[in-house]
């Protein structure tokens, strides 16, 4: 009996065993199975048309940089087609874009745009996503530029590229040839204005005193340093009001070329570009062009001197664009991991510090290496800046900072005052 039990046993136990045997081996099959259909899927990837919507365009120096990389995704991921659908930022070319295109429907799967006021609006209507609840969404690595794009409501829309500056541009050269002190400060700033204008051949500022963006911005940190800079609109702060008029002085010191208020920012830069002018207002973005000109190492970066009340060294800057992802692609499910996908690929650290190094900017991620002297002292300004604010356009009405910049002109001639711009522009935004 206890031979018998024994068996039983033994033959219970191979049972087992095979059952065994067998169960592993149809989970194997599954898994390979499982496998399969994954490759088979990943072949067989429905196509995608994603738009992109960017200030990468025209003469942005990063504009070929942007396609480049584009296309390098659209090649490791074959199934993608992307339509670089991006305008100038240059006289409100892409606020007037973007704005249409989310009122009528038509919003752009992914966009690099201005995280200011101009974003307040698709953002509370909900149509660009929050990228810290997003899924797959990869933010890590970034500087402090990240916190920079924190939206009031404490959620974060939109992920940095690169911060900038704006500041006063100098060709070192033209002060040297004749014998003209930099413009270090402000006494030293109006002596640069006379003795330019003297020469009857060197335009002392080139610019464009309608699309004034950097003109009024430079003029009204000049009047009343930083603090007063970062005022409200609706505290119509004299500092303001004074930057304005100063304008005005300064053109009548021969500051300007006659026909400056009918130049736009591109002929500006053009007479920087050809050494018919010794200074110009711009954005570290400038650099790109200068180096295209052959000018870079002529060419020096200075803070705006400050009049009176505030500190010479505090800039315009900050990181006032970044890149948002529509509600509407994100929701979209055969869109949604594409998406999702090229955002990643293009804040990685590699192609955000590719786009920098064609712009001189600094990178929100990593750092630009082998810096040329130029290039280097720009960022040595901001991170020796006793303080540094965003645009004013960047911060008050739209439609109040352009009655601001289009009526320097009239100001110019006499047929208006500052306090009378700002004044209009305050009740505009009420």
């Amino acid at each position: 009996m206890k031979k018998l039990k024994w068996g039983l046993m033994l033959a219970l136990l191979l049972l087992v065993l095979g059952l065994a045997a067998c169960g592993s081996g149809d989970e194997g099959a599954s898994g390979n199975a499982d496998n399969g259909n994954d490759n088979s899927e990943s072949d067989t990837q429905e196509d995608v048309n994603l738009r992109v919507v960017t200030t990468m365009a025209g003469t942005d120096p990063a504009g070929e940089v942007f396609q480049a990389a584009l296309d390098a995704f659209e090649e490791e991921h074959p199934h993608v087609t992307i339509e670089n659908d991006s305008q100038s930022a240059d006289a409100g070319t892409i606020r007037t874009k973007v704005n249409t295109d989310f009122s009528s429907d038509n919003e752009p799967d992914l966009m690099f745009y201005f995280n200011t006021v101009d974003a307040e609006g698709i953002i509370e209507e909900g149509k660009v996503v929050n990228l810290e609840e997003a899924d797959g969404i990869d933010l890590s690595g970034y500087n402090s530029m990240l916190e920079q794009q924190r939206f009031s409501d404490g959620n974060i829309y939109a992920a940095p590229q690169s911060g900038f500056y704006e500041s006063l541009f100098v060709n070192e050269n033209l002060f040297e040839e004749y014998g003209i002190e930099l413009p270090t400060t402000w006494e030293l700033y109006e002596k640069a204005i006379e003795e330019f204008a003297k020469t009857d051949e060197i335009v002392p500022l080139a610019a464009s005193t309608e699309d004034s963006y950097y003109v009024v911005e430079h003029y009204a940190l000049a009047a009343g340093g930083i603090e007063n800079y970062n005022a409200e609109l609706a505290d119509r702060n004299p500092a303001w009001a004074e930057g304005l008029d100063l304008i005005k002085k300064h053109a009548d010191m021969g500051a300007f070329t006659p026909d400056a208020a009918t130049i736009d920012l591109a002929l500006a830069q053009e007479l920087f570009k050809q050494e018919q002018a010794a200074m110009i207002f711009e954005g570290s973005w400038l650099w790109g062009q200068l180096e295209e000109a052959g000018m870079g190492e002529d060419v020096a970066v200075l803070p705006m001197p400050i009049k009176e009340g505030g500190e010479t060294g505090e800039l315009v800057g900050g990181a006032s664009q970044g890149w948002f992802i529509s509600t509407k692609a994100y929701e979209d499910d055969s869109k949604k991991d594409a998406v999702v996908d090229l955002f990643n690929y293009l804040t990685s650290e590699e192609t955000i510090v590719e786009i920098a190094g064609a712009t001189g900017q600094p990178p929100a991620k990593g750092e630009l290496a082998d810096l040329p002297d130029y290039l280097k002292a720009g960022h040595d300004l901001v991170a020796n800046a006793p303080a540094v604010a965003l645009p004013i356009n960047d911060r008050i009405n739209p439609e109040s900072f352009t009655h601001l910049r289009t009526s320097v002109p009239a100001i110019v001639n006499g047929e208006k005052t500052g306090e009378e711009v700002l004044e209009k522009a305050a009740e505009m935004a009420e």
